[in-house]
């Protein structure tokens, strides 16, 4: 497996092996992609690193990558610029690493088609963590022929091997994330489903904060809506969501 680093190196920062102290400013600025490097590799990750957008885009196409881990700060050309020129080609998964988790970025992110965020300072265990989900999230939606199935609730259908949604016979142009919340939701169409029990289904693990469910779930919300008028993803205060139709 290669994973893609792109990590800024003058605003990185590192939590220690245990995930608690924070180092110094110096420290984190030159041990944040030795750290996070160090700790896919031990983690049985193959990683080729890059520091800019050019290198990395090249570093991309050059490896064909199992998971990008991108930086925003990475200077002219940013990370959410390189997320989306990467996704216009590939659906690889990409995870941010970056200390800019207000909403505002977060929302760009998952708009240029990001898969996740981690936050700096980080743990190089739980980056380790994560980076694993994702990519038994990617391995688990990679079905063959063989496994081909379509779930259907009118008005909406969704064929898992060819990872195409409709509504109304509308294609919806959803991401990962998103075609997978739809999944989950389908799959169970008259229960309410809680945060944990979607981030365990989605992402395959409980151990996101629950905001990201919010976050993607409004964004397939507004794009169901927007191509079919129908509302699904519907909340139950203090519960969960429900997929709504009928």
């Amino acid at each position: 497996i290669i994973i893609i680093l792109l990590a800024n190196m003058v605003t990185a920062g590192v939590k220690d092996g245990a995930g608690s102290d924070t180092l110094g400013p110096e420290a984190t600025a030159k041990r944040s992609a030795p750290v996070a490097r160090l700790a896919l590799v031990e983690g049985g990750l193959e990683v080729s690193e890059a520091h800019d957008g050019p290198s990395g885009i090249a570093a991309f196409h050059q490896h064909n990558p199992d998971l990008v881990l991108l930086d925003i700060g990475l200077g002219s050309m940013d990370g959410f610029e390189v997320c989306r020129r990467i996704r216009s080609s590939s659906t690889c998964p990409i995870v941010f690493l970056t200390s800019r988790v207000d909403d505002i970025d977060q929302l760009v992110g998952f708009a240029a088609g990001a898969d996740d965020y981690v936050g700096k300072p980080f743990s190089p265990r739980v980056l380790t963590a994560r980076v694993h989900a994702v990519l038994r999230r990617e391995n688990r939606g990679n079905l063959d022929d063989s496994t081909s199935h379509v779930l259907e609730v009118d008005p909406l259908r969704v064929d898992l091997a060819a990872r195409h949604a409709t509504a109304k016979d509308i294609t919806l142009d959803l991401t990962r994330t998103e075609f997978d919340l739809l999944v989950a939701l389908m799959e169970r169409p008259r229960q309410v489903l809680s945060r944990e029990q979607l981030l365990e289904s989605v992402w395959g693990s409980t151990f996101y904060d629950g905001h990201v469910v919010e976050v993607h779930m409004s964004r397939l919300r507004g794009k169901v809506l927007a191509a079919a008028g129908i509302t699904i993803g519907v909340a139950v205060r203090s519960v969960g969501y429900r997929l709504g139709l009928g």
